[in-house]
């Protein structure tokens, strides 16, 4: 099998396996009359990585790709760098509860840009707290999607309810 053919069956796999979490995600109360809910994004999403995936799939056997999977090949890929951020995906999604959106998506972008071997700690630092506060700023108060502070917050400033 070609790299394109193997590529693209687990990345259908993934998207499959996503679609169909997509079903699982809670609705808010009187929801279902909303055109956008929480699972709208994420069902295009699905629906477009199984459409390219089958695209990428159907022309890795059409075109007839003499690019091979070799162990050549996997040895000049770096495994290493996708386990660490891995592990960061892991970190960023246990400790997003704990300290907030905007203080684990600082940590998970610097974490990201140290392993990328960026050398510049003010652009890195920079780059980091803008799209978090960004984000933060555009999904909170433009899109009105409420986005928790968190614990750490809860906690220095008490709970406002």
């Amino acid at each position: 099998m070609t790299k394109n053919a193997i590529g693209s069956i687990f990345f259908l796999a993934f998207s499959c396996f996503y679609f169909f979490n997509v079903f699982n995600i809670k609705e808010m109360p009187g929801g279902q009359f909303e055109v956008m809910t929480a699972s709208t994004f994420p069902f295009y999403i699905g629906i477009c990585g199984i459409i390219i995936s089958l695209l990428i799939l159907i022309l890795s056997f059409v075109k007839k790709d003499t690019d091979f999977l070799s162990i050549q090949y996997l040895k000049t890929l770096d495994f290493k760098t996708t386990m660490y951020f891995i592990l960061a995906m892991i970190f960023y999604g246990f400790t997003i509860r704990t300290l907030g959106f905007i203080i684990s998506t600082i940590i998970f972008l610097l974490i990201g840009f140290l392993l990328l071997k960026e050398k510049n700690i003010k652009r890195i630092l920079l780059i980091s707290c803008g799209v978090s506060i960004g984000f933060y700023l555009l999904l909170n108060n433009v899109l009105g999607v409420y986005i928790d502070p968190g614990m750490l917050y809860e906690f220095i400033i008490g709970d406002q309810s």
